[in-house]
């Protein structure tokens, strides 16, 4: 009983959707089925709106050509009036139905019969069984059709040809792709000119292609599901954001003198219109993508459903009216490639700035990702150098990190094998002493716990007070770990999701959780010496030597290459980072006679121009609230660099 009810249940949700006419909202009576699928009351398409010529489907807006004969001319979709008869199988003592042979409404439904086409009460079964031109028939139970165990496509009467009212559609025209009866062959699809087959052996062949673009489609289906999430994290994220840069505003508003009071609130307005206006802007661009992506999916689901329930639960006569229509929308649709969602159009930001004189107040500057940084106008300038003398003097610093929350600035020293901590000034604070060997890099988390390569097979993994907490290995793309194969771990970074990237000097880049936990791995042609994450999700590295730097996407798919800059002397990529809105910082460690510099690139890799040649052989480098460069000199100090409008 209760593998019956599923079954009740099961059949009654496939087939709710497609009998119910989304115009009227009752079952369809007379269904036409449009060319995308849909399928109305005739009744209802007559009542609908439509250009001269063209027809335009009420539930998903199509356009298409409106057949001479009008909305009548639409093709009858007969499969709905059988999945009408399947529900009422199971809906019988639910709602009164009278017998179809003697239509006494008090009788009990009992059985059906496939001859007649019909509804049976247990006084027209007797009948069925002791006359005897009725007895050849096939007759059904309820429970029998209720069970499963019956073929469902056999129960159903077959189709009968619209022009030879007594002829049933027991053949298929190749050449017109469409059903047709015995008189059709001697009359209107005579060979030679029509080839035609049994229905049963083209509804043979016809559902093995309907099943292979099926699954084309559904594989489709979820990547515009996939791009849908995209969308939506977009949207989630420009939203916190955009919250985070009316908060600021707010704070900045609120700290501001009484003597600034109108020219702040002038200055208020100026800058809550410029999010305004992003916001609107993006809203309006993520509402498009999304949009079109929904559309992709209705449109997707609309023919896998159809697809499905032909394959599954059609006669041939189904699959072979339907062949035609199906075929043509899933060809369409398998082609769907659902562009994935420029993430940039959640970058936005909100940079506090000096307060000026009264007349000028200037809280903050808008940031917004979307701005083509080649708009910048302005220049780096040597703020002050860094570890230069003293306890925090830096023997030989590589790596660089800058803490999120208190924009510590945290120095690899591998000359002294220990960590050197400045604030966000430049003031040296502390320093982190550890079983390290030769110190490489860094990367700090949002809670702030340090995760550090020293050129061994492990990432070392530190509290926030610098206690030593765990170790891990990468692993290559064969499964291996970095400590089985021997391989030194080098470039660290943390991407927006939390997780870290670690390069290998076996050419990986290994993506871990912050627990250690393994994700995924994507091979490079290069060692990853250091490792950036663009505002877009990017993956930008660096190797050895000579080699050019690298922007890659999530799955190690190489996008750009970064080219040595016509105005450099030599070309040696070491450290690199991101800004906020969309800029990459390469630094160029420099070679024989060429003290190396800085170089800033877009995310496809085109280059905008040299930040500083004032650096000494140039490694790590990290940006401090995105308008201050720290670099890291092999064998001296640190220097600091600020944006300077």
């Amino acid at each position: 009983m209760a593998s019956t009810s599923r079954k009740r249940s099961h059949a009654e949700m496939e087939w709710n959707s497609l009998i119910t006419c989304s115009v009227c909202l009752e079952e369809i009576e007379n269904p036409k089925a449009l060319h995308c699928l849909h399928s109305f009351c005739l009744k209802c398409l007559k009542r609908v709106q439509h250009p001269p010529g063209r027809f335009i489907c009420p539930l998903c807006k199509e356009q298409m050509p409106l057949p001479p004969a009008g909305v009548e001319g639409f093709r009858d979709n007969f499969f709905i009036n059988q999945l009408r008869d399947r529900k009422a199988i199971f809906r019988i003592g639910e709602v009164i139905q009278p017998c179809t042979s003697c239509s006494v409404t008090d009788q009990q439904v009992t059985a059906r019969c496939v001859d007649c086409n019909g509804f049976l009460c247990q006084q027209c079964v007797g009948l069925h069984n002791t006359i005897a031109p009725l007895k050849v028939h096939t007759v059904f139970t309820l429970d029998e059709l209720r069970s499963g165990t019956v073929d469902m496509s056999k129960v159903m009467k077959e189709e009968c040809c619209q022009k030879h009212k007594d002829q049933v559609l027991r053949w298929y025209c190749k050449t017109c792709g469409i059903p047709i009866c015995r008189d059709c062959t001697v009359i209107e699809h005579t060979r030679p000119e029509h080839d035609y087959v049994t229905i049963e052996s083209a509804a043979e062949g016809q559902l093995a292609e309907i099943k292979n673009l099926v699954a084309d489609c559904e594989g489709i289906s979820k990547n515009v599901n996939a791009a849908i999430t995209e969308v939506n994290k977009v949207k989630v994220r420009l939203d916190v954001r955009l919250t985070k840069a009316s908060k600021q505003l707010k704070c900045a508003k609120r700290k501001a003198k009484a003597a600034y009071l109108k020219a702040l609130q002038e200055n208020v307005k100026t800058t809550t219109d410029q999010l305004n206006t992003i916001k609107t802007e993006r809203y309006e661009k993520i509402e498009n993508e999304k949009t079109d992506l929904q559309h992709k999916k209705s449109k997707l689901s609309n023919a896998l459903e159809m697809a499905n329930l032909v394959m599954n639960s059609g006669s041939t006569y189904d699959v072979a009216s339907n062949y035609s229509t199906l075929c043509q929308t899933l060809t369409q649709l398998k082609d769907i490639q659902p562009a994935g969602i420029n993430h940039s159009l959640s970058e936005v930001k909100f940079t506090l700035s000096q307060m000026g004189s009264a007349e000028s107040v200037n809280l903050g500057t808008v940031l917004s990702r979307c701005a083509n940084p080649k708009d910048r106008n302005g220049k780096w300038v040597l703020q002050k150098e860094i570890g230069k003398e003293g306890h925090g003097k830096i023997k030989h610093g590589n790596g660089v990190a800058v803490d999120p929350n208190s924009s510590d600035i945290l120095i690899t020293d591998f000359g002294d094998k220990n960590i050197k901590v400045f604030d966000s000034d430049g003031k040296y604070t502390r320093v982190l002493q550890g079983n390290f060997e030769t110190l490489h890099d860094v990367a700090v988390s949002s809670d702030g716990f340090w995760f550090i390569t020293d050129q061994s097979s492990y990432v070392k993994v530190l509290s926030p007070d610098g206690t030593y907490l765990r170790q891990f290995p990468a692993i290559s793309p064969d499964g291996k770990s970095s400590d089985s194969e021997g391989s030194y771990l080098y470039g660290i970074t943390i991407d927006s999701d939390g997780n870290l990237l670690i390069g290998s000097l076996n050419s990986y880049i290994s993506k871990h959780r912050q627990d250690g936990t393994h994700i995924s791995t994507v091979n490079r042609n290069i060692f990853p010496k250091f490792i950036g994450i663009t505002s877009q999700g990017r993956i930008v590295c660096t190797g050895m030597s000579n080699t050019n730097a690298q922007i890659m996407d999530h799955m190690g798919n190489l996008l750009h290459t970064i080219n040595k800059p016509e105005d450099a002397k030599s070309w040696c990529p070491c450290g690199v980072c991101c800004s906020d809105d969309g800029i990459i910082y390469v630094s160029n460690f420099g070679g024989i006679g060429d003290q190396g510099g800085i170089y800033s690139f877009t995310e496809d890799g085109e280059y905008l121009g040299c930040v500083t040649t004032d650096v000494t052989y140039a490694e790590g480098i990290a940006l401090i609230d995105n308008d201050r460069l720290v670099v890291v000199q092999g064998g001296f100090p640190a220097k600091i660099f600020s944006y300077m409008m």
